[in-house]
């Protein structure tokens, strides 16, 4: 679990109110402890809130510029209080700077690890007491299908739209020119049917403009701060394909410029965009992109920084692992959670395409139209058996056997597509074919670690209307042919955004474990460094369990002030009370005290 310090004031946040342990536990692991010195600025005037900060001790002065550029005192924050909740789920504008006023201990909790949170812990949004905002607000703008709750949009892209132009002017030449012809023929031919050949021509010629035209306008490109995701959709056949691919797993990305007889790409600078991963195949590709080496440059460059993001959040964590044993608070704590999701089983129908099972894994079958279809050949044969055994027109032996075969075969048919599961859990994906009798059964189970991208693909005019497709995995290192599938299953965009959902959680959940494992290697050697110093670290204070208030009671900001400031101070011993000069140290809870560097170990 988390630093109890760090549980027991998120605790007494209203927000947090409803949330049960594990939850509190989640939430503490990505709340910071820092600390500021008199004068100090916590946050500036009209600068973006990173998130809500939770005066633990001492107190901050909001102080306002106004248009003369003077300062003037704009109200108090103290212990017991809390500010800028709103920026948690939304950009808030920062109306005053807030200056520590004394040395003061401050909790923060950044937007940016709230939505990371809520991404790996859905469960834990309907137990949040939210703040009264506009819908609006709370409310992410979907920019594209499927988009997460917790993702932004860094780049959205199609196709060049010189590419369109190009193919509608000559489509448009081809027009010109079959109305010349027609007006030279009928001046050389008398009675020549001029509007009877050029009008159909010429409307066939602007259907295939509107053609190009949607063709066009289908293709999109999109970079994400999480994954790039390529969605293609061809007119004629009636194919959607979603392809993506986590900005981690993506190892190449090159640029195709057009060939030499494309003068209109050549002209206006567009190009192909082709995305690689670990496997031998192109996993994402797609023709005519405007700046193709700007985009190369933004997939790379937003990898850099997801990864820096990613590594920054491990840093985090580990500077509050650090505090908890520099004070001797107890053994290391687990900041990963459980795996286990605490959405409720579901008990499957007749019918039913998706569940949950005990394990919290999400359960997927085939499509129904796929169940109806085995079921119409002995449902079909059983009326012929009744039929015949009621006309007795061949006795009645033959029409038994033909009602028991049908049964048998609809058994058969209702066992095969009952059992035939695609079972995503937090470590793995799991095709299962279960057959009756002495039949083997097939069980296929991969590990999302090996997976590089999720592809869905829906083709067809039939399968379009009733939304049944496949999905793909791409694993690590194989070609597309060796790709594992689900077919025949009903909306499989759905799926592919449940396998994605659950391997990114597993990806952050690995992160969090090999950051663990680093932690408890520093922790080792500072355990055995205060053995060896002789050290002993002061006892935590038990904070107040009084819960917090809003430092904001009107607008943004309040010159409320509030009396249930954080009174505890640990014991020093005489020669800790001469204490070192003041340096900024944020990563100290109170009551610990600064460790002596002129002193010799021991003494």
């Amino acid at each position: 679990m988390a630093d109890r310090f760090v549980i027991a004031n998120v605790r007494r946040l209203p927000m947090f109110a409803r949330l049960d342990s594990q939850q509190l536990d989640w939430v503490a692991s990505v709340t910071q402890v820092q600390r500021y010195e008199p004068g100090e600025e916590m946050f500036q005037q009209g600068t973006v809130a990173q998130g809500m900060m939770m005066l633990i001790s001492g107190s901050g002065l909001l102080v306002q510029r106004g248009s003369d550029g003077i300062e003037r005192p704009f109200g108090k924050v103290s212990a017991g209080e809390y500010i800028n909740d709103a920026a948690l789920f939304n950009d808030v504008t920062t109306q005053a700077s807030l200056r520590a006023a004394e040395s003061t201990i401050v909790l923060s909790l950044s937007r940016q690890q709230m939505r990371n949170l809520l991404a790996h812990h859905p469960e834990i949004r309907a137990n949040l007491v939210l703040p009264n905002l506009p819908k609006s607000q709370t409310q992410q703008v979907q920019q594209f299908q499927n988009q997460r709750e917790n993702e932004d949009t860094l780049l959205k892209t199609r196709k060049h739209i010189g590419a369109f132009i190009a193919r509608a002017f000559g489509i448009g030449f081809i027009i010109v020119l079959v109305w010349f012809l027609g007006a030279f023929f009928a001046s050389a031919v008398p009675g020549f049917p001029v509007l009877l050949i050029a009008l159909p021509v010429t409307a066939i010629l602007l259907i295939l403009i509107g053609y190009h035209y949607f063709e066009w306008a289908n293709d999109e490109l999109i970079i994400t701060d999480r994954r790039v995701v390529s969605i293609q959709r061809t007119i004629l056949n009636f194919k959607t394909q979603i392809n993506e691919i986590p900005l981690d797993a993506i190892h190449e990305v090159n640029v195709a410029l057009p060939a030499l007889t494309d003068i209109a790409g050549r002209l206006l600078g567009y190009g192909s965009i082709i995305i690689k991963t670990s496997g031998d195949t192109n996993n994402i590709r797609l023709d005519e992109i405007p700046d193709p080496k700007g985009v190369q440059q933004a997939i790379f460059t937003h990898r850099k920084t997801y990864e820096q993001s990613q590594q920054e959040a491990n840093r985090n964590a580990m500077r509050g692992e650090l505090t908890k044993a520099i004070s001797g608070s107890g053994t290391v704590s687990n900041a990963t959670g459980s795996t286990t999701s605490n959405t409720p089983t579901s008990q499957p129908g007749l019918f039913t395409l998706e569940y949950m099972n005990d394990k919290g894994e999400t359960v997927f079958r085939k499509h129904w139209l796929l169940l109806l279809a085995h079921l119409f050949p002995p449902v079909t044969l059983f009326v012929v058996g009744v039929t015949l055994f009621i006309a007795g027109v061949v006795g009645p032996i033959i029409p038994i056997v033909i009602v028991l075969l049908s049964l048998f075969w609809l058994y058969i048919a209702d066992w095969d597509w009952r059992n035939d599961l695609y079972i995503v859990g937090d470590q793995t994906v799991t095709l299962i074919h279960r057959r009756p009798f002495f039949l083997q059964d097939e069980k296929d189970q991969i590990l999302l670690a090996q997976v590089d991208n999720v592809v869905s693909d829906t083709q067809g005019i039939m399968n379009t209307i009733f939304q049944i497709g496949q999905v793909k995995l791409l694993l690590t290192g194989t070609d597309e042919k060796n790709a594992k599938r689900f077919t025949n299953v009903y909306n499989p965009q759905h799926i592919q955004q449940e396998i994605s959902r659950r391997q990114d959680r597993a990806a952050a959940l690995k992160r969090q474990e090999d950051a663990q494992r680093q932690q408890q290697t520093i922790i080792d050697y500072l355990t055995v460094y205060h053995e060896t110093a002789g050290l002993q670290p002061n006892p935590n204070l038990d904070p107040s369990n009084k819960p917090m208030t809003p430092a904001q009671t009107t607008g943004t900001y309040s010159t409320v002030q509030s009396a249930s400031a954080y009174n505890g101070n640990a014991n020093l011993n005489d020669e800790e009370t001469l204490e070192p000069p003041r340096i900024r140290d944020r990563s100290r809870p109170p009551g610990i005290p600064r460790v002596r560097r002129d002193v010799p170990p021991g003494t």
